[in-house]
C-alpha cells in the first residue's frame, strides 16, 4: 500500500489550510482483495463494518477536485464521469471530503479537509 500526506504548504494558496490523506492499494488476494479490507487497513474496522451504499464516481459533488489532486499527487487519472463505485465514509461538506474509490485495479482511499 502507498500512503501519501500532503500539507497545505504541497497547495497552490498555503493559507487555505488544506490538508490531504491519498492510500492506494492495488486489487489483490492479499492484503485487500475487497473494499471492506481496505477500509478495516486504512480507516478501521468499525468504518469497515459500517459501509454505505456506494454510488457511481461521477455523482460525487467534489469530483472536479478529488480527479485533479489525485492526478497532482498520486499520478493516477480518475475519469470525471466514471462509474466506479464511490463510498463516502463521511458526508460531503464544503470543509471536508472522506472516499473509498474502487477503480479496475485500485482502491484509494481520499481524505481531504481545510480548516479555512
Amino acid at each position: 500500500m502507498l500512503s501519501l500526506r500532503i500539507d497545505q504548504f504541497e497547495f497552490d494558496d498555503p493559507g487555505s489550510e488544506e490538508a490531504l490523506e491519498i492510500d492506494i492499494s492495488r486489487k489483490s488476494k492479499f492484503p485487500h482483495p475487497d473494499v471492506s479490507s481496505f477500509v478495516g487497513a486504512t480507516v478501521g474496522v468499525k468504518a469497515a463494518s459500517e459501509l454505505p451504499e456506494p454510488k457511481p464516481f461521477y455523482l460525487v459533488q467534489a469530483r472536479s477536485q478529488v480527479s485533479e489532486y489525485v492526478k497532482r499527487f498520486a499520478n493516477i487519472e480518475l475519469p470525471l464521469h466514471s462509474d466506479w463505485p464511490t463510498y463516502a465514509l463521511e458526508n460531503e461538506s464544503w470543509d471536508e471530503t472522506h472516499l473509498v474509490i474502487c477503480g479496475v485495479e485500485v482502491f484509494i482511499r481520499y481524505q481531504w479537509s481545510t480548516s479555512a
